[in-house]
C-alpha cells in the first residue's frame, strides 16, 4: 500500500494544471490521483469514491458553466478534503472570505514550485499556509467593515453588469431584462458595493476581467475608458490572471 499523499488538482487552464502536476512530481511523497478542469469532474457524490488527502484549487475568475455560486463550490471542496486555494484573491473569492470558508492554504497564482510544495506539505499536516505577499491584503481586509467583505455576484447582477459595460443605459437594461429602471439601479448599486468599485470605467474593466464581454477592447473604446487608467497593463494586452512560469503560467 502506497504511503504517498493523494492529491487532486482542479484548474481550468491546461498549461497551469500540467505545471502543477509537474511541480508535485518533484516530491516523491505526492500522488496526483486526479487533475481536472472543473469541480464537477471530481466524483464527490460517488459512494465508493475515496476522497483525496488534499485539493489544489485554482478557481476561474468567472465560470460561465458553473451550476452553483462560488461560495457553495468552495464549501463542497472544504467538506471533501483540505484545500489549498491558488488565486489572485480578487475574484471570485476574497482572501478573508476564503479563510472563513475553511481553506487551509492560500497562495497567489504567482507562487513558484518551492512554495507550492511547501504549502501542500503544510496543508497535509493540518497547518495553515499563507503566502507572505498576501499578508498585507489580509490585514487590509480585516480592517474593513464587515459589510464591505467581497461577495459573489448573483446571476442577474452579472447580467446587469455585462449590459452596462456594453454601453446600455439603466432603462435599456431594464427593457432587455424585463425589469424596472429602479430595479436595475438597485442591482448596479449592489454590484458596486460587492466589488468595491465606483465609476463606470471601473465597472467596465471588472466586466472584462470577469470574462463577461465577447469583445472587451471594442467595449472599452466605446465607453471611453482611457488606457492610462491601467498603467500596469500594456496597450492591447489581453486581460487575465498573471501567471508564474514555474507553474506553467504565462
Amino acid at each position: 500500500m502506497s504511503s504517498c499523499a493523494r492529491i487532486a488538482i482542479i484548474e481550468q487552464q491546461n498549461l497551469v494544471r500540467y505545471g502543477m502536476e509537474r511541480a508535485l512530481s518533484q516530491g516523491l511523497w505526492f500522488d496526483v490521483v486526479a487533475a481536472v478542469e472543473h469541480v464537477r469532474d471530481l466524483p464527490f457524490d460517488a459512494p465508493d469514491a475515496d476522497a483525496p488527502d488534499a485539493i489544489l484549487y485554482g478557481p476561474p475568475a468567472y465560470d460561465h458553466t458553473a451550476q452553483e455560486l462560488p461560495a457553495r463550490t468552495l464549501a463542497r471542496l472544504v467538506a471533501c478534503a483540505p484545500v489549498l486555494l491558488i488565486s489572485d484573491f480578487a475574484r471570485p473569492y476574497g482572501l478573508l472570505e476564503a479563510v472563513r470558508a475553511g481553506v487551509l492554504g492560500c497562495v497567489t497564482d504567482q507562487a513558484d514550485d518551492e512554495e507550492l510544495l511547501r504549502a501542500v506539505d503544510t496543508v497535509l499536516s493540518g497547518g495553515f499556509h499563507l503566502s507572505s505577499t498576501l499578508v498585507p491584503r489580509l490585514r487590509n481586509e480585516l480592517q474593513q467593515p464587515g459589510d464591505a467583505e467581497p461577495r459573489s455576484l448573483a446571476r442577474r447582477e452579472l447580467e446587469a453588469l455585462r449590459l452596462l459595460a456594453e454601453g446600455m443605459t439603466h432603462r435599456q437594461i431594464g427593457r432587455r431584462m424585463g425589469l424596472t429602471e429602479a430595479t436595475v439601479s438597485t442591482y448596479i448599486k449592489r454590484v458596486r458595493a460587492k466589488l468595491n468599485v465606483g465609476n463606470k470605467a471601473d465597472l467596465t474593466r471588472t466586466a472584462i476581467e470577469l470574462g463577461l464581454l465577447r469583445d472587451p477592447h471594442v467595449v472599452v473604446e466605446a465607453n471611453s475608458v482611457p488606457s492610462q487608467a491601467t498603467p500596469d497593463r500594456a496597450p492591447g494586452a489581453r486581460p487575465g490572471r498573471p501567471r508564474s512560469l514555474l507553474l506553467g503560467r504565462n
